[in-house]
C-alpha cells in the first residue's frame, strides 16, 4: 500500500512540473498587472531573446521548443525547467527590482549550446 501512495505523488508531483513559479509570486500584490510573453527555443537561439518588462508586473512565459529539448533558466529567480522535444513549458515570476538578468539554455542542445541566452530587462 505504501508503495502505491508513493507511485500516486510522484505522478502527481511530475505532472506539475511544467509550470514553474517564483515563490516572491506569494507576495505580490494582488493587483499587480500581468505580462505575458511567448518564446520560442531552437537550436541555437531563444526568440525574443532580450524581455522588457516594467517592474511590479506579474511575469508569465510561455516557452514552446521548435525542435529538440532545451532547458531554460534564470539565476536571479531560482528558475530551471525542461521544455520537451517540441512541447512548451510555463514560467511565472515578479518582477519586482530593477536591473537586467540573464536567461540561459541550461539542457544541452548541441554545438551551438553555449551561445544560447537572452536577458530580461525589468524597468
Amino acid at each position: 500500500m505504501k508503495n502505491m501512495l508513493l507511485i500516486f505523488f510522484v505522478i502527481v508531483f511530475a505532472g506539475c512540473a511544467a509550470v514553474k513559479k517564483d515563490k516572491a509570486l506569494e507576495s505580490m500584490p494582488p493587483d499587480a498587472p500581468v505580462t505575458r510573453i511567448s518564446i520560442t527555443a531552437k537550436q541555437f537561439e531563444f526568440t525574443p531573446k532580450i524581455l522588457q518588462v516594467k517592474q511590479g508586473a506579474h511575469i508569465i512565459l510561455e516557452i514552446e521548443s521548435l525542435d529538440v529539448t532545451h532547458g531554460f533558466k534564470i539565476e536571479h529567480y531560482g528558475t530551471n525547467v525542461t521544455i520537451p522535444e517540441k512541447g512548451k513549458v510555463t514560467v511565472e515570476f515578479y518582477a519586482r527590482k530593477t536591473g537586467t538578468y540573464p536567461f540561459k539554455c541550461s539542457h544541452f542542445c548541441g554545438a551551438g549550446h553555449l551561445g544560447m541566452k537572452g536577458k530580461i530587462v525589468v524597468e
